[in-house]
């Protein structure tokens, strides 16, 4: 959003719009998993939280919170290839939007 070309017409304010709407909505409904790949890491779900409300969130507070939603599914595989341990992968159990008491 802060580095948009310049747009013609309205456009500039259809995506302003757009970008507030889904920060509202990331209160109360899974959007953010429809924002991500298939397969996930909670630290790349944090992160998508993280940008579009434009503040920090606790790690550990975080996924506690998730996993207890009974929202994502733990998959097999884990994701490699980084320097860090390989983390564990997951996918959305449902891939459209549901209402969920995230924050509250």
């Amino acid at each position: 959003m802060d580095q948009l070309p310049t747009l013609a017409f309205d456009h500039k304010g259809i995506i302003e719009v757009c970008v507030d709407r889904i920060r509202a909505k990331l209160n109360y409904t899974t959007i953010a998993l429809l924002l991500l790949p298939q397969e996930f890491t909670l630290t790349e779900l944090q992160s998508v939280y993280e940008y579009c409300l434009g503040k920090q969130l606790d790690k550990r507070n975080f996924r506690k919170k998730m996993v207890s939603l009974d929202i994502l599914e733990p998959t097999e595989l884990r994701r490699t290839g980084e320097r860090a341990r390989p983390a564990m992968l997951y996918r959305a159990k449902e891939r459209e939007i549901r209402i969920i008491p995230l924050f509250k």
